[in-house]
C-alpha cells in the first residue's frame, strides 16, 4: 500500500482530502484506503471509476523499520485511483500492486502504488475556492420565518 503521497510539498495521507482528475474534471476526495490492482475487474464491475491522482512522490512505510521510504513519481505518471461511491459519499482508494524484488529489498513493503500513465491529467487540479456564504438580511423585530 501506499502510505503517502506528495504534491506541491503537501503530504497526503489516508484519510485526508486528495484532488483527482475524473472523466468530468477535477475532485476532491477522502481517501479511505487502497484497492489492490488484481481486484480492479470486481470494483469496476460494481461500479468504481478508474481517476488519475497527480503527485510528484511517493512513500511506502518499511515493514521492517516502520521508516518511509520516498521515491519520485516519474514526470508524466499519475498515482491510479478509483472512486469507490458504493456508500453515503464517493470515497478515493488508491491502487496498488505486487512490489518487484528490487523494490521489495529497496522499500520493506510487499505492495506499492500502480504509477501508470494520466488517463485525464497529470496536472495538479487546481483547487476551487468555496463560493462566498449567502449573506441573509438580518431578521428585523415582527419578520416572520
Amino acid at each position: 500500500m501506499c502510505a503517502a503521497l506528495e504534491l506541491n510539498e503537501q503530504v497526503l495521507r489516508p484519510g485526508t482530502l486528495v484532488c483527482v482528475w475524473t472523466p468530468a474534471g477535477g475532485l476532491r476526495l477522502v481517501w479511505a484506503g487502497f484497492a489492490r490492482r488484481e481486484s480492479l475487474g470486481w470494483w469496476r464491475k460494481n461500479g468504481a471509476e478508474l481517476v488519475d491522482v497527480p503527485a510528484t512522490r511517493f512513500a511506502e512505510r518499511s515493514d521492517r523499520t516502520r521508516e518511509l521510504r520516498w521515491d519520485d513519481v516519474p514526470r508524466g505518471l499519475v498515482a491510479r485511483g478509483i472512486v469507490d461511491r458504493s456508500g453515503k459519499s464517493p470515497l478515493l482508494k488508491v491502487v496498488t500492486r505486487v512490489s518487484s524484488g528490487d523494490e521489495l529489498a529497496r522499500f520493506e513493503h510487499e505492495r506499492m502504488p500502480l504509477l501508470e500513465a494520466p488517463l485525464y491529467s497529470a496536472e495538479p487540479v487546481p483547487i476551487m475556492e468555496p463560493p462566498p456564504a449567502l449573506k441573509l438580511p438580518k431578521p428585523e423585530q415582527g419578520m416572520l420565518f
